[in-house]
């Protein structure tokens, strides 16, 4: 799984992160998230300082807005103990009142953690839970594919074996397989009609070659 890490976060999350297997990290300069997850789930990732900070500077509901109109499922995660809340200018009940308006009024699910370590296991199992049902259903039995019939174990399969390589992730490896039908299909595609799908770019496909070639 390929995880995109905005560069402005702390090195301690990445090495947190990187004491799990499968895992491809990057980090780069990210426009929404902190944390994206094989572009299925975006992660904002805030301190209990810097929530109520950007409250202040007017940052919070501009990126949850912008949260809440992505494509790819969000949450927040905000990070640290009761006792943190003291330190802010804030009450707690005018905490309560923002965290509801964002629940509500976004749509958008707020996690509480009090560390780090804890902050990776929820975002590793909000990804798990979010594709779970997913994986099996909406994607591998989407209409855009021929296969519809749930009993089609095959399918299943040729998935779960694109959906391994870096970079595809569930929703291209459904893609692959519509273009193309077969796993053997795939893997001999040309380049230019492999970079045809929306979302695969360049170093993706070298990757993809590497893995099968070297």
């Amino acid at each position: 799984m390929e995880v995109l890490i905005d560069d402005r976060e702390p090195l301690a999350v990445e090495k947190e992160l990187l004491s799990k297997n499968n895992l491809l990290l990057r980090r780069k300069r990210l426009d929404l998230g902190d944390y994206i997850f094989d572009n299925d789930l975006i992660v904002e990732r805030k301190t209990i300082l810097d929530f109520c900070t950007s409250i202040k500077d007017g940052r919070l509901f501009k990126q949850i807005s912008r949260l809440a109109n992505s494509k790819i499922p969000g949450i927040l995660i905000l990070e640290g103990r009761q006792k943190d809340f003291k330190k802010t200018d804030f009450s707690l009940s005018a905490i309560q009142g923002i965290m509801i308006s964002i629940s509500l009024g976004f749509k958008i699910p707020i996690l509480r953690s009090k560390g780090i370590e804890e902050t990776v296991s929820i975002m590793l199992q909000g990804y798990k839970q979010l594709t779970k049902e997913s994986i099996e259903v909406k994607r591998v039995y989407s209409p855009k594919l021929r296969y519809r019939k749930r009993k089609d174990q095959l399918l299943i399969y040729k998935v779960h074996v694109l959906e391994g390589f870096p970079g595809i992730g569930s929703e291209r490896a459904s893609l692959l397989l519509e273009k193309f039908q077969t796993l053997d299909r795939v893997f001999q595609s040309p380049k230019e009609e492999f970079l045809e799908l929306k979302g695969i770019g360049i170093k993706t496909w070298e990757l993809f070659q590497d893995i099968l070639r070297k």
